[in-house]
């Protein structure tokens, strides 16, 4: 499974984008239209909507395990609100498309590094894997909306999570 892949590959990442991008994710359809069955997604593309939340999950709870950790310290405790924010997004869309909304299984199940300087590594190394997820995502998904979802997330990670955590890194 990708995002167990993914999971191993992050040990011990900081996650996803800091962006509120519930509010900038828009479609044709309005969110109270029902998404029309006889359209039914992909395997894939389902997978890659699996992938995604639990990315979300698991970068929250790794936040949160900083957090405990070492305090209010940023980027994480800047960021830590936005996984909300994606988690919201993406049970919005996973209702959206009548598709049943995986459990948070990461929330106190995802140990802090033993130092700040390895939680803004593992920071800088998230954000690249999640760009390449993105992209991975892009070649292959073909609904407007979970377009919208992938390429903000991966723009965010990109051009603010990224460099926030490289600032981290040579701040620590």
């Amino acid at each position: 499974m990708n995002c167990q892949r993914n999971r191993r590959r992050h040990h011990q990442i900081s996650g996803l984008c800091a962006v509120a991008i519930a509010s900038s994710t828009t479609s044709t359809t309005s969110p109270t239209t029902a998404y029309n069955p006889s359209t039914e997604l992909n395997a894939k593309t389902q997978q890659a909507m699996i992938d995604a939340i639990n990315d979300e999950y698991y970068a929250r709870a790794f936040y949160t395990a900083v957090i405990n950790k070492f305090g209010a310290v940023r980027p994480f405790s800047n960021i830590v609100h936005a996984e909300d924010r994606h988690v919201s997004l993406w049970n919005h869309l996973f209702t959206k498309y009548g598709l049943p909304i995986p459990p948070d299984t990461f929330m106190g199940n995802v140990p802090a590094p033993d130092t700040l300087q390895t939680a803004c590594q593992a920071g800088v190394e998230s954000e690249i894997a999640n760009v390449q997820m993105y992209d991975r995502f892009l070649e292959f998904v073909q609904e407007a909306d979970l377009r919208n979802a992938f390429t903000q997330l991966r723009h965010v990670s990109q051009n603010n999570h990224l460099p926030a955590f490289q600032r981290c890194v040579s701040r620590y």
